[in-house]
């Protein structure tokens, strides 16, 4: 009698150690389609989105640039008197 309950807790104890090994190979596997499928499929369009989104930014700094240059061009005396008031203004209140 006690044979059999010494061979019933071996064959548990190797269900078990399967269903361990069996366990960590499926989620190894799922990691693995998880990487594969991040790196396809999310990776490139976050990456061409993030690229368009930094050019997109130059193109409207470049615009902004151009604009103020025109602007400043056009009226300079009254884009002098501006930076003049601005800076005056940050002068008082960096006091």
């Amino acid at each position: 009698m006690n044979m059999s309950a010494e061979k019933i807790k071996k064959q548990a104890q190797a269900a078990v150690d399967d269903a361990s090994t069996s366990a960590r190979d499926e989620l190894e596997a799922l990691k693995n389609q998880l990487e594969h499928f991040l790196s396809a499929h999310v990776v490139p369009p976050l990456s061409d989105a993030a690229n368009a989104a930094v050019s997109n930014a130059r193109e409207i700094a470049e615009h902004q640039k151009a604009s103020v240059a025109t602007s400043v061009s056009a009226k300079p005396f009254l884009s002098i008197a501006i930076s003049f008031v601005a800076g005056f203004v940050v002068g008082r209140l960096s006091r």
